[in-house]
């Protein structure tokens, strides 16, 4: 299927039967789902399949990167795979309390993304390790970084963001590593305490690449 990713079976409902011939042919079986169907929604789609978990790939030599650091929202973090599928973030790196990546409800909110990247389980000192062999550089994403507008040019191969727990941000073991920013507020009124941790990924994304290349 889609980014090399092979179903061990799929199940159509009995509306879904109509439009088998769009689904690309393989080696796998296509059951008919019972009435009662088995999705958790309360509209399915009438598709379901079975996928395995792909084997860890090897870590890239080079950015960008984004690394997640205790994100436990799984709406947030299927949200944060679908940017940084549009974005071209080929490599996402997962520390300790970030929320299953394979779970329903991430899987859902990443739209398909999930198959686009690659996903990197670390401990604190081994994302240390890489860092510095590759030189990449962290941009932080806090309150009280400094504005990443004021931040100069950094390639895109050499780049990494970083995107804390909902609630408790950055870990100070991270933090270290790289440098804090934050995203300006042009609120005419008084601001947000904060932006959605997917939402603030997304504008610096964009900020890196549609004003820089």
């Amino acid at each position: 299927m889609a980014f090399g990713w092979k179903p061990d079976w799929l199940g159509v409902d009995a509306q879904q039967v109509a439009h088998l011939d769009q689904i690309p042919k393989g080696d796998f079986p296509v059951y008919l789902l019972p009435e009662s169907g088995l999705s958790f929604l309360e509209n399915p789609t009438g598709l379901v399949g079975v996928f395995r978990i792909p084997d860890p790939r090897t870590l890239p030599q080079k950015g960008p990167i984004v690394v997640l650091d205790g994100i436990q929202d799984p709406g947030n973090m299927g949200t944060i795979l679908r940017s940084c599928h549009w974005f071209g973030i080929e490599d996402v790196v997962l520390l300790k309390g970030t929320v299953d990546p394979y779970g329903p409800k991430v899987v859902q909110a990443s739209m398909g993304s999930i198959a686009a990247v690659n996903l990197h389980r670390l401990r604190v000192n081994e994302l240390r390790d890489w860092i510095m062999a590759l030189g990449l550089k962290l941009l932080l994403a806090e309150i009280n970084g400094k504005p990443m507008t004021k931040i100069p040019y950094i390639p895109s191969d050499k780049l990494g963001w970083v995107i804390g727990n909902e609630g408790n941000g950055i870990g100070p073991e991270v933090a270290e590593m790289g440098t804090s920013v934050r995203i300006p507020s042009f609120s005419v009124g008084p601001a947000p305490e904060s932006l959605n941790a997917a939402t603030a990924l997304s504008v610096m994304l964009g900020h890196h690449f549609l004003t820089k290349g």
